[in-house]
């Protein structure tokens, strides 16, 4: 496009986005209506839904103002009344009232564009008679919330008795917080239209029953969602489902299906809402569901240049010429998404603000302001790996050939080591991609790195994994086939780990052994199992030399993270830039997305998500660097002579 065709279509997209909205009237709102006559000055627009409940109001050829003024404020009344029912945005200018975001005082609950372009969808699907789903990715400060909240509220007053709904949050505060917004709309609420007043139900605080409908508006939360009354909901609000963390026991799938007796019937309302906080958690699986169409969910993402708060005028014609003739590549991305000139000036503005300038901070802007909903997704943190690379890794991700556990004659000691086996179960911690190699005896094959956790509520995942080096026989690269990972006492997961090890052709067994050293009853437990387990399965790495030990030194097995973090994560880097290694678990491609660099320079995941699989990942990649190419060897009878598998073994 030239310079004049550019600020041509700006003043339509500016147009658009400031186009007349008056609720009153019905002017400018986004649900279909149709003209209807008040008197020969006046027209309103009313929805479509009440094509056929308004003729006793309006004869043909007459208005309202052909009949006496009694009658006319008589009618008048009635009318509006009515309307409220079947008018959201009327109802909302004339009988709700909000907190305003920034005077903090009450305000008309007047919609702005996203809110509009989102009620379009649930009036729409509401008037069609079929059940809501939705899926709600957020930008920042346009009411979404808000806006699901009080279209619950307006079906419970004025659509349907006794029916309950449930608002959850990651914590019970951020869940209360909405339903306060309800509570405080209930006060102001003309009384004349409904009265509205809330008592506890059956004493309880998290239940608070609607009196004049019977609707009772409960509370809960991912953390404790004992409170929700599941079985009679019929609508729920569930609020930045992206925070819901995962702990031992507790899992944002289970808090759904809880919720899942919703019947699939019209008025029943089911809305997932949140900001994008990073990839592979419940909330960015369910949006990838409802964008494959593999849910019944309807995905909505409002971008940020439709919020008409983001906007900076140029100050002179002049200025807004020279702005778009010197747009650069991201400027003109903006631009092609549908931005104004004067919103792409203002989040250039904002991004210097806000001192992220720098190109190296532009995901703090794309984080806090996305523009797609792939940057939402993509942008939230610091990235340790370029989304360019893990994306390729990503490419070879696929479901596992087998899910379940393995078992041996125990479950620790050395009679765990017998008759070892592989149990199919749906819910297993243990998924395998390519099960062991029976036919061939091979030396430096596989590498197990493992990761120990903790058991405890909250704790990190105990990670064992399986590296298969064969390929780079052939000119290939290794490839991850295995994963396990589960909460268990420190002592089972490392004897498991020896199990897998001796399934594996008895591959080279890495403890990762930083964070245990550091603890000082967990640790030390788990490092005598490991000078046990030794004795019954000889194939585990050492860090200490041969040399060293040839002078007497204590032998210390495991890999020792400390100062190689560094050296770790550079190594990992490499490999998922020329795709030095094959990944084939989706969830560890989800933790390379999520894993940023801190504040403080160091690494980690975005809050609320996982690293648990990345660090034995990055482990065994780098042992089997430095390893021997794989040799095939003869079959003989297994011996228990203890050998120590060090860097210089290799």
């Amino acid at each position: 496009m030239t310079t004049k065709e550019i600020i041509l279509e700006n003043t339509l997209r500016n147009e658009a986005l400031y186009a007349p909205y008056n609720p009153y009237t019905g002017v400018g709102s986004l649900i279909p209506r149709f003209e209807f006559l008040i008197d020969d000055e006046t027209t309103i627009y009313l929805p479509n839904s009440m094509n056929g409940v308004v003729g006793e109001f309006q004869a043909p050829g007459k208005t309202m103002r052909d009949i006496t003024k009694a009658q006319f404020a008589v009618l008048y009344g009635v009318l509006t009344n009515l309307r409220i029912n079947y008018d959201f945005e009327f109802w909302g200018i004339t009988c709700v009232f909000i907190q305003d975001k920034i005077t903090k005082q009450p305000v008309n609950f007047r919609l702005r564009l996203p809110q509009r372009i989102l009620l379009k969808v649930l009036i729409d699907m509401f008037w069609a008679k079929v059940p809501i789903r939705i899926i709600l990715l957020k930008a920042r400060q346009w009411g979404g919330s808000t806006l699901v909240q009080m279209f619950m509220a307006w079906l419970q007053i004025f659509h349907f008795e006794n029916w309950h709904s449930a608002i959850v949050g990651d914590v019970e505060e951020q869940a209360r917080t909405i339903r306060g917004m309800y509570r405080r709309m209930s006060l102001m609420h003309p009384v004349q239209i409904q009265e509205l007043t809330f008592s506890s139900f059956e004493r309880s605080t998290k239940n608070l029953v609607l009196n004049e409908r019977g609707c009772i508006i409960s509370i809960g939360s991912m953390q404790r969602p004992e409170g929700l009354r599941s079985s009679d909901i019929m609508m729920a609000h569930k609020s930045e489902c992206a925070s819901w963390k995962e702990t031992m026991g507790k899992k944002p799938e289970d808090l759904i299906q809880s919720l899942s007796g919703m019947p699939l019937v019209h008025g029943t309302v089911d809305v997932e809402e949140s900001t994008a906080k990073g990839i592979g958690n419940y909330f960015h699986k369910s949006w990838l569901q409802a964008v494959n169409k593999e849910s019944d969910r309807i995905p909505i993402f409002i971008p940020w240049f439709c919020i008409d708060m983001y906007q900076r005028p140029f100050f002179s014609e002049t200025e807004l010429k020279e702005f778009a003739e010197r747009m650069d590549d991201y400027s003109l991305f903006l631009w092609n998404e549908g931005a104004t000139l004067e919103g792409i000036n203002w989040y250039y503005w904002k991004r210097r603000h806000e001192g992220w300038d720098a190109k190296e901070d532009h995901w703090r802007m794309m984080a806090e302001y996305p523009t797609t909903s792939q940057e939402a997704f993509q942008s939230t943190g610091r990235r340790a790996f370029s989304p360019t690379y893990v994306k390729h890794s990503g490419q070879f991700a696929c479901n596992p050939e087998f899910v379940g556990e393995i078992f041996g004659d125990s479950q620790t000691g050395p009679e765990c080591l017998n008759h070892i086996k592989f149990d199919s179960t749906p819910n297993g911690n243990l998924h395998i991609w390519e099960m062991p190699d029976t036919e061939k005896v091979w030396k430096n094959r596989y590498v197990v790195p493992v990761d120990i956790g903790g058991r405890s509520d909250g704790a990190d995942y105990s990670v064992i994994r399986v590296i298969d080096r064969l390929p780079i026989l052939e000119g290939g690269v290794p490839i991850c086939i295995l994963t396990w990972r589960g909460h268990l006492d420190q002592d089972i997961v490392v004897w498991k780990a020896a199990q897998i090890a001796k399934a594996y052709g008895n591959g080279v067994l890495v403890p990762e052994t930083n964070s245990l050293d550091k603890t000082e009853s967990e640790g030390d437990h788990f490092l005598t199992v490991l000078n046990e387990i030794v004795d019954y399965y000889p194939h585990i790495y050492c860090r200490t030399s041969l040399e060293s030990i040839k002078q007497g030194a204590p032998v210390q097995y495991g890999f020792h993270t400390g100062h190689n973090k560094t050296a770790l994560i550079d190594n990992l880097n490499k490999l998922l830039r020329e795709l030095g290694y094959i990944e084939l678990d989706q969830r560890a491609v989800n933790e390379w997305d999520s894993y940023e660099i801190k504040k403080d320079g160091s690494y980690g995941a975005v809050d609320g998500q996982h690293d648990d699989i990345l660090m034995p990942t990055a482990i065994g990649l780098y042992i089997s660097d430095k390893m021997d190419m794989p040799v095939e060897i003869i079959r003989k009878k297994q011996t228990h002579n203890k050998k120590i598998v060090n860097e210089s073994s290799f």
